[in-house]
């Protein structure tokens, strides 16, 4: 290669994981090929857009997403997508990115908008014939009507915010008296409330990765908390937490996993890469989940599925920015 592609590393967001973004940020930093690519992190957040260089922060012209690094100017040939939630997960980054016709590593507008809303990944999953728990949403908290939950769903429930991730804001609820507090804790984090249906089973996830012979599932994960549940401090408190990759499963359930995680990613139209999280009913799996933007930090479960399956750091970085890099 001539010359090295130029790679904004984005980062931040307006949401409660701009600090995970900010981790997995770092990750890419420290593990893409110096050789083939020339990185800068770029933050978006409340404070600004600004990107990071040898002068320290500078602000980022929004008219084409370059700054002033030093003596130069740094524009982005493509820019790897690392903000979890909002505006880096719900397609609003991606829509201004297709504007001033920036290169990105994420799914499009439509991919990011439809699977960041819950429910509307839920419905699309069940028209095409995947195996999904039923939900209930609710818009505002005093639209919640208690006995149609009750009757419908029974108990427990999860209660969770309908847009959003990293199990912010989510709780299970046991009995109709913690049903209107969880409604209102989540309502307090993403707007629009899911009710759904618990299912008792395992809980795992798989990453998929796209590659020009087309989506390639990494190893499953099997994850067991001590927690109620695997909420946003299980995730991360890893005391918590055990997260055993390969999963143990029999070879046929395994495979079936990385079909079914093949067929969510061509169907939702991702590119670059995601992760879908499944609860295990029995012999059948339930995804309950499309992360788009999935964490990339040291310890986040596609880099370690990715090691399972014998890909480093340097070469994963590397296959997601090949693969969503428009031909030069």
């Amino acid at each position: 290669m001539d010359k090295k592609v130029k790679v904004g590393i984005i980062c931040g967001g307006f949401s409660g994981e701009s600090v995970i973004s900010m981790k997995s940020a770092r990750m890419i930093l420290e593990n893409i090929d110096r050789d083939m690519y020339d990185p800068r992190l770029m933050r978006i957040d409340e404070n600004g857009w600004v990107g990071i260089g040898e002068s320290g922060e500078q602000p980022i012209d929004k008219n084409d997403f370059s700054f002033q690094d030093g003596d130069q100017r740094f524009k982005p040939d493509i820019c790897f997508n690392m903000i979890h939630g909002t505006p880096g997960e719900d397609g609003k980054l991606q829509g201004y990115f297709d504007l001033i016709d920036m290169p990105y590593t994420s799914g499009d507008v439509l991919n990011s908008s439809i699977t960041f809303h819950k429910i509307t990944t839920t419905r699309i999953m069940r028209m095409m014939g995947f195996n999904v728990a039923q939900g209930i949403l609710v818009n505002r908290p005093d639209e919640l009507n208690i006995s149609e939950v009750t009757s419908k769903l029974g108990y427990p429930v999860f209660v969770k915010p309908n847009e959003g991730g990293s199990s912010l804001g989510i709780s299970k609820v046991k009995q109709e008296s913690e049903l209107e507090e969880a409604v209102k804790k989540a309502y307090s984090v993403g707007g629009a409330v899911l009710i759904e249906e618990y299912l008792e089973g395992g809980e795992f996830t798989c990453g998929v990765i796209q590659t020009p012979e087309g989506p390639r599932a990494l190893e499953i994960t099997e994850i067991r908390t001590k927690k109620e549940f695997f909420d946003y401090a299980a995730k991360y408190d890893y005391d918590q937490t055990q997260e055993i990759t390969p999963a143990e499963l029999p070879a046929d359930l395994y495979k079936k996993c990385q079909r079914i995680s093949k067929e969510i990613f061509t169907a939702f139209m991702c590119r670059g890469f995601a992760r879908v999280d499944y609860k295990l009913k029995g012999n059948e799996f339930y995804p309950i989940e499309i992360n788009t933007v999935p964490g990339m930090s040291d310890k986040s479960l596609v880099p370690q599925q990715a090691e399972a399956a014998g890909i480093s750091k340097k070469d994963l970085i590397t296959m997601i920015i090949e693969a969503t890099l428009p031909k030069r």
